[in-house]
């Protein structure tokens, strides 16, 4: 990983920290291995430097209610061991993963897009309906809600 992803990330959990959001600096390297071996893709370079290097509880930031992730939080890695019938249980195949859900409170999912094929793995930021998968168990794709997440930490840090 390139250090200037590093930093980018390490100013993402600053600004995050002056707003009252809490970061462990953690080595979540075999955590994170142990994630990835789940899923049918990697995740984001920029996001893999993230849970690499920190933990954190669930938290709001930018629209998005991010899952937990570390010893504390275990939703991301329950997300790529989905239980039949849960959201990730159909979003997984198809090549989504949950990563939160709208700040708003709706129980639509906030996912990557392993589909997607961006340079350096920088996999888009989609919404699902939550609904058209419980009721019809299929994905529907509403909206992208960023280009990457790298894209996501850029503006995140300069607001």
């Amino acid at each position: 990983m390139s250090r200037e992803l590093e930093e980018l990330v390490d100013a993402f959990v600053s600004v995050l920290d002056a707003q009252a959001v809490t970061f462990r600096r953690d080595d979540n390297t075999l955590r994170l291995r142990d994630l990835e071996a789940k899923l049918p893709k990697h995740l984001p370079q920029s996001f893999e430097s993230l849970l690499s290097r920190y933990s954190f509880l669930p938290f709001d930031t930018s629209g998005i209610s991010f899952f937990g992730w570390g010893q504390e939080s275990t939703e991301l890695s329950e997300v790529a061991s989905p239980k039949e019938g849960s959201l990730s249980d159909l979003l997984l195949p198809a090549g989504y993963f949950q990563i939160g859900r709208p700040a708003t409170g709706s129980f639509d999912a906030i996912c990557f897009d392993l589909n997607d094929g961006n340079q350096n793995r920088e996999h888009g930021i989609v919404l699902a309906d939550h609904e058209e998968l419980l009721c019809n168990s299929r994905v529907k794709i509403c909206s992208q809600v960023w280009p990457s997440f790298r894209k996501f930490l850029e503006t995140a840090v300069k607001a």
